[in-house]
């Protein structure tokens, strides 16, 4: 049995966020053994290193894609192809599974649009798939609500991060962490007044960090080693965006025992339970109380650092791939 895994979303820049815990899960489904595991890869990417996984080059763009995917199946005599994105080839020669990770233009709030084209392809591209996958029940919800009756079955499987090897050490000097890029939803001109708000009155709060997936004004882009460090180090993790189809960055910072402050929003509870601080991301008081809460809560600080790892554990490779082998041992049968 060939499982094909589309390596889509890989495309476009550094492969971060979302792109990398596609790759930690393929690793992880790779390991498990019983099947053949062939990663697509666009044209123009790095190939990733992976163990026990044979990566062939593909065609990049959609309508590359459309034309020449279900060729290269066919050719491989793949069974099932594993979508990293939504966008999976209407024609294929085997049973699809699609991935959603959000959909943020369904949410007239976020003042973020799409073009009618883009709808059509995706829902087209959507109903064609046996199943879909989405990383957490608000994304699920919003898929439905996309596709309505017409929708496949949709499954709720969360991102995997790794967890350390070693323990987060206690004393954590360094700056406030916030990873991810600098799109309107993720709310840095309010996380910036609120921490020099909070400045005011705790003079000695440390400085923001922004690292994302790009250099210059948008933030320092950093590689996993580096990232790893700052998690490790960091006074705390922020992430009090406004909208998020899962949020990667505070699955990660539990999982390296940094104390957490995010937005409340559905999927962060999902991740954190109650080993998070959260605060209403569209009330900047309450952003900086809770920078100085995170900052100064000498017992809070040493609740959620325990808390953490043990919530992240939940969210390893490992159990990521074993989702992932359930979905296709339904879609298959």
């Amino acid at each position: 049995m060939l499982i094909a895994f589309d390596g889509a979303g890989l495309a476009g820049g550094p492969i971060t966020g979302v792109g990398r815990a596609f790759l930690t899960g393929l690793q992880a489904y790779a390991e498990l053994g019983g099947a053949e595991c062939v990663l697509l890869l666009p044209a123009g990417v790095e190939a990733p290193a992976l163990r026990a996984v044979r990566i062939e080059p593909a065609p990049r763009g959609a309508w590359a894609r459309q034309r020449h995917l279900p060729r290269l199946l066919r050719a491989l005599r793949a069974s099932l192809l594993h979508g990293s994105v939504a966008s999976v080839p209407l024609r294929a020669p085997c049973p699809t599974i699609a991935t959603v990770h959000d959909l943020p233009w369904l949410h007239p709030e976020l003042g973020e649009r799409t073009s009618w084209w883009r709808t059509f392809a995706t829902v087209r591209a959507l109903r064609s798939a046996r199943a879909i996958v989405a990383p957490s029940t608000r994304t699920a919800q919003d898929t439905q609500q996309l596709l309505g009756r017409k929708s496949p079955p949709i499954h709720v499987i969360p991102h995997a991060t790794p967890l350390p090897l070693t323990a987060a050490p206690h004393a954590r000097r360094g700056p406030l962490l916030v990873l991810g890029d600098d799109r309107p939803r993720k709310n840095r001109l309010r996380l910036q007044a609120a921490h020099a708000l909070a400045r005011t009155r705790a003079p000695e709060l440390p400085p923001l960090a922004f690292v994302g997936p790009t250099g210059g004004e948008r933030g320092t882009y950093v590689d996993e080693g580096h990232k790893h460090e700052l998690l490790r180090t960091c006074r705390a993790l922020v992430h009090v965006s406004r909208f998020e189809g899962f949020g990667l960055p505070v699955l990660e910072g539990l999982a390296h025992g940094a104390p957490v402050l995010c937005s409340a929003l559905p999927p962060h509870r999902e991740i954190a339970g109650d080993a998070a601080l959260f605060v209403d991301p569209d009330d900047t008081e309450a952003i900086a109380a809770g920078l100085l809460r995170i900052d100064g809560d000498e017992a809070l600080r040493a609740r959620l650092q325990q808390a953490g790892p043990a919530r992240a554990a939940a969210f390893a490779p490992t159990a990521l791939a074993a989702r992932w082998r359930a979905l296709h041992t339904t879609v298959l049968a």
